[in-house]
């Protein structure tokens, strides 16, 4: 497992942010759950260099991009997430990364306040959830897609 860190977002980051954007398996549970277009790719990017939200994932050696994790307002709600470019899956990076972000906010509030929705077809982020130890709650849909909401459970140490 490659080392990671979280970062703010740089204007350097573009191209890694347009592969991640505009690659189908990666948005496939994510807003409109389809590849983002040129143009919608780059409102994102514009959007997100003003109002950081998010942590960048970026490797330790390199300082590439890796993908996203943390909390974004959506809709009045705290949403807690991630989303890592598809090149990098499987590698524990995802779940690394939420252990990051946790202990980055965890001190700041309640993380039980927090929505974590995972869609019932991505198995990969159930097995995030599992492994972090957070607890299924209630079915629910997002963006039309049906999952469950899960309950945070706080970071005790970074194992």
């Amino acid at each position: 497992m490659q080392p990671i860190y979280l970062r703010q977002l740089r204007r350097q980051d573009k191209a890694s942010v347009m592969l991640l954007l505009q690659d189908p398996a990666v948005m496939r549970f994510l807003g409109p759950g389809r590849a983002l277009s040129d143009e919608q790719a780059q409102q994102w990017f514009d959007e997100a260099l003003r109002a950081q939200s998010r942590w960048v994932i970026a490797a330790c050696e390199q300082d590439e991009l890796l993908g996203f994790c943390g909390v974004k307002e959506m809709d009045g709600v705290f949403d807690f997430g991630y989303f890592l470019r598809s090149c990098y899956w499987g590698q524990g990076i995802a779940t690394q990364a939420c252990r990051l972000a946790l202990q980055k906010i965890q001190h700041r509030g309640d993380l039980h306040a927090l929505r974590v929705f995972i869609a019932d077809d991505n198995l990969a982020s159930q097995g995030v959830a599992k492994k972090l130890g957070w607890k299924k709650l209630a079915a629910g849909q997002h963006n039309g897609i049906n999952g469950h909401y899960y309950r945070i459970v706080p970071i005790q140490s970074a194992t």
